[in-house]
């Protein structure tokens, strides 16, 4: 089997794709978002895709750096070029929450900018979620509340409901959906792996991007072909965790695997973010929303949570360990200044435990790609 050449993965290198297609022909709707800690399964009960942001292939910010200064996070200007060009004109909405400054401007942006009525004829709904940045009991009521409002702002602007029978079976999907994301990481992580970190980039990508009932049942076949698989030897090769901000685009993480490496696990948002939940499948049903809060809020976080540095610390050095790492690159995008502070923390707290540490900013999109790549293939040669 060439995951190569797999369709499911393939999706991964556009934003749109024939799963769109058929769901707007269908007249169902669409709401695009940023944040892992955005509550899909209560978009999914109430009938509607959820669809991750991205800026896969776009290379140019020069539309959105007339709204944007240049001292934001490349991430999301180029996403928002790509929303001024009419890429994203298939959204019927989008939610939006304070995950960083940079993408929570994308509210007043994307309504004022991007779906105004001199620029689409439709009409788009616009929801924003406030999340704490600590954790704590009044947090978790807090979200919680948070929570409820959106689901009755849904409930309204659709003209549906969402019971808690319809919300207890969308959370039985996306439990299953982690769940298969998880196997699949095992093949990643194994000492003889059947998929590599970029493989690995482009499964979570086109996760993101199509109906969930879907993805499971292409998650399902992967893992069934895997089985014919041979495994690789990759025992010329580093051993790498890759971790910080988000990577969307498989050219960055091809520039680490032709340099002499394998990445054998990653801390990223699309990646270990999206499935290493510490409190999966609760069974209680009685209050599927709670239980949603609670697994969003108490999952393994991302540096917005300014508290729970040590669970990350501890997240990550359990993984270097069922990993077998060799070494860890830990990189930023230019003024993420969350990803920024906690790579800093990390170079520190890692060399200390005797690992390997390689840190680096870019851009979203890697244009200097003779520079990074002799710096990981000096990484590389310095890992005994």
């Amino acid at each position: 089997m060439n995951l190569k050449d797999d369709p499911f993965l393939n999706m991964s290198n556009s934003i749109i794709n024939s799963y769109i297609k058929d769901w707007q022909a269908s007249n169902k709707k669409i709401i695009g978002y940023y944040c892992t800690y955005i509550p899909e399964e209560l978009l999914h009960a109430a009938g509607i895709l959820p669809y991750r942001i991205r800026a896969t292939g776009n290379k140019d910010t020069e539309l959105a750096d007339t709204y944007m200064v240049r001292f934001t996070c490349s991430f999301v200007r180029a996403t928002l070029d790509l929303a001024l060009k009419g890429v994203y004109n298939f959204m019927d909405g989008f939610l939006i929450c304070n995950s960083c400054d940079h993408s929570r401007r994308m509210f007043e942006l994307f309504d004022l900018k991007v779906f105004n009525k001199e620029r689409i004829d439709k009409k788009i709904d616009r929801f924003y979620l406030s999340i704490p940045h600590i954790i704590t009991e009044e947090g978790l009521n807090w979200y919680l509340k948070e929570i409820e409002e959106l689901r009755e702002e849904l409930e309204l602007a659709y003209d549906c409901e969402i019971p808690n029978e319809k919300l207890n079976h969308s959370i039985d999907i996306y439990d299953q959906n982690r769940k298969l994301l998880r196997d699949l990481h095992e093949l990643q992580i194994q000492e003889f792996p059947k998929i590599t970190g970029t493989e690995a980039l482009q499964i979570s990508m086109a996760n993101a991007s199509v109906p969930k009932e879907i993805a499971n049942e292409e998650l399902k076949r992967i893992l069934k072909d895997l089985e014919k698989k041979e495994e690789m030897d990759v025992s010329s090769k580093k051993r790498i965790m890759l971790v910080g901000s988000v990577v969307d685009n498989i050219d960055f993480t091809q520039l680490i695997e032709n340099s002499g490496a394998f990445i054998a696990s990653d801390f990223i948002c699309f990646g270990t973010r999206n499935f290493h939940d510490s409190l999966d499948n609760i069974d209680s049903g009685a209050n599927p929303l709670k239980d949603l809060t609670k697994r969003l809020y108490y999952r393994i976080s991302c540096p917005r949570m300014m508290d729970d540095h040590e669970n990350r610390l501890n997240f990550l050095t359990e993984e270097i360990n069922n990993a077998n790492i060799d070494g860890v690159i830990l990189q930023h995008i230019n003024n993420c200044d969350l990803h920024g502070c906690d790579n800093m923390l990390y170079t520190h707290e890692l060399k200390e435990l005797d690992i390997p540490v390689l840190n680096v900013d870019r851009e979203s999109y890697q244009a200097d790609t003779t520079r990074m790549q002799t710096r990981i293939e000096a990484f590389m040669e310095m890992i005994k």
